[in-house]
């Protein structure tokens, strides 16, 4: 049972990412997870979420989550862009982003958002 839920909203554009960034990873902190790996995850899905978007449409948004589990942080980055490895540019866009991802989380998982995005739900342990 989650002992702690966050939310926050961002416009998908480079200008966000260290925000995003660094908002998320001093809450992460202070729930007791290693804030430098969340730093780096959150990151690089933030930064993918803006560089796989639209490029003719107009910026969507970012939405992170974070959920306080008690063995675990879990963080889900979702946006309105198109997953990478799935018709955007080969499957080899996002592949060392996804692999820096899952070097410092315990769990990772990749998958479409109800709306056509994608949704990057990652799992991090708390002290």
């Amino acid at each position: 049972m989650p002992t702690s839920v966050r939310r926050w909203r961002f416009p998908a554009t480079s200008q966000y990412i260290a925000h995003a960034r660094y908002v998320v990873s001093a809450h992460a902190r202070w729930l007791g997870a290693d804030g430098a790996s969340v730093a780096l995850a959150v990151s690089e899905a933030f930064t993918s979420a803006v560089v796989h978007a639209a490029p003719d449409a107009a910026p969507g948004d970012v939405e992170v989550t974070v959920v306080r589990h008690p063995s675990e942080l879990e963080i889900c980055v979702c946006d309105d862009a198109p997953c990478p490895g799935h018709g955007n540019g080969g499957a080899a866009d996002g592949a060392l982003g996804l692999r820096m991802i899952e070097q410092v989380t315990t769990a990772l998982e990749l998958t479409h958002g109800p709306d056509g995005g994608t949704q990057l739900r990652m799992s991090f342990p708390v002290a």
